[in-house]
């Protein structure tokens, strides 16, 4: 053997060694990263409610049917009772009693893959249905982070996925990552589905959007960015689609299996769209929506047995404001009832998280792959639709959280650390107040 085979021999090793090396780096922040996000937001998150849920006297409650379950033992007292409040409970209630007998058609606003998880996991585990929810919301969105981490780094640089964690996880609103909700879940099964389908895994992102759209309503409108993802893959031919077609349009068969189980336990299958009217949502176009939400108006509901009923719709007040400035020194007040009831039903966090929403998704039409857009756009515009006449953009800051391309476009947005830092310590904080409010039964979204 020649001194310059052996030179190239030793010099290729050196490469592949490197190479590992690379490797492997990158599969530890893959994992590591997206863990150390994860625990920051659960104490930013857990610590303030439970403090809160401890030592602050909390609004009257609204538990479903104003029957509020006993209080939990144990640990689950500390940890899961201050986030199984509002629409926890909901679930709660279907995971006990399913959704036909029982105490009300109003259950089928919410979609079952959840409280079904959250029954299934308390007979395995003989634990609560809250605990299991709890675990079950917190495990899945520490899996969204490392699935996150990993689509954003295909489509952008690892600098520019690590910024998105973080504006995800320290979102003012991110509480319900948290809580017994579904935002986290959704965004898991979303993410994974996207993920799958980018590769051309169609069979995996098919079952991960059936499974988001047993979710959220929300999970439905994943054909969107599944039909761009799929003509970039195939192309026009039509003979070319199958059969790669049939899985991508599973998703469709979510509404039809929730609507099919209604049917089997009594209830009809339009439920879970007719139900809208009992929680005070109307018609209206998004226009007439955003004029409601800024200026208020007058709405027309169908209210469930009594007909059509006028109902006077509040805009968003902004006093609380001038009020907070004012008492800055008052911390009696500040901390008191009647102004933690004022801003939290201002509905100023609503129309604030929507306009940056929407703002963001317009940034993004430039500067994001299509189907990132094609995610975000449907379910930012259709609940525009439907406006409720006592929150106009009821849970708007909800229902952004799961839509990760919004954040991918603040992570662009937001490049220099002089910035960015004292940003994300500002919504660090709003975040821990949010979720004292939240543990305290005060209105969130």
């Amino acid at each position: 053997m020649s001194s310059d085979t052996v030179r190239i021999e030793r010099a290729s090793r050196r490469g592949r060694s490197r190479a590992a090396g690379r490797s492997g780096v990158w599969a530890n922040e893959a994992l590591l990263f997206p863990l150390i996000v994860g625990v920051v937001h659960w104490l930013l998150v857990q610590i303030p409610a439970t403090l809160a849920f401890l030592n602050v006297t909390p609004r009257d409650h609204s538990a479903p049917y104003s029957t509020l379950p006993p209080p939990m033992d144990g640990l689950a007292h500390w940890i899961v009772e201050p986030m199984r409040q509002w629409d926890g409970l909901w679930y709660r209630l279907i995971a006990v009693e399913g959704y036909g007998a029982g105490s009300g058609t109003a259950k089928a606003a919410f979609w079952p893959l959840f409280p079904w998880l959250m029954e299934w996991g308390s007979r395995i585990t003989g634990w609560s249905y809250e605990t299991v929810g709890y675990l079950g919301a917190n495990l899945s969105f520490f899996g969204a982070l490392l699935v996150v981490y990993r689509l954003v780094s295909l489509d952008f640089d690892r600098a520019t996925a690590r910024r998105t964690l973080w504006a995800l996880a320290l979102f003012p609103t991110a509480l319900f990552f948290t809580a017994v909700y579904t935002e986290s879940i959704f965004l898991l099964l979303a993410a994974a589905s996207l993920l799958a389908a980018r590769q051309g895994g169609w069979w995996a992102a098919g079952i991960f959007g059936l499974l988001a759209a047993l979710t959220r309503s929300a999970g439905v409108m994943l054909l969107a960015p599944f039909a761009v993802l799929f003509l970039k893959q195939y192309g026009t031919d039509i003979r070319r689609w199958f059969p790669s077609i049939i899985p991508a349009a599973l998703p469709a068969l979510g509404p039809a299996i929730f609507g099919w189980h209604l049917t089997e336990v009594g209830a009809k299958f339009w439920d879970f769209v007719t139900v809208q009217e009992q929680w005070y949502r109307f018609n209206a176009t998004p226009l007439e929506t955003f004029r409601c939400a800024t200026q208020g108006c007058d709405a027309t509901l169908e209210v469930y047995q009594n007909g059509q009923v006028p109902f006077p719709v509040d805009g968003a007040d902004w006093g609380w404001v001038g009020a907070f400035f004012d008492n800055l020194s008052d911390w009696t007040y500040l901390g008191s009832f009647t102004f933690r009831n004022w801003v939290g039903d201002s509905d100023t966090l609503e129309l604030s998280a929507t306009i940056l929403a929407f703002a963001l998704a317009i940034i993004g039409l430039r500067k994001l792959p299509l189907f990132y857009s094609a995610f975000v756009l449907p379910p930012l515009v259709v609940p525009l639709f439907s406006p409720g006449a006592v929150h106009p953009l009821m849970s708007m800051p909800r229902f952004i959280l799961p839509l990760f391309p919004l954040f991918v476009v603040i992570a662009l947005l937001v490049k220099d650390r002089r910035i960015g830092v004292p940003l994300a310590v500002l919504s660090a904080a709003l975040l821990a107040l949010l979720s004292m409010q939240f543990a305290n039964w005060y209105w969130v979204s």
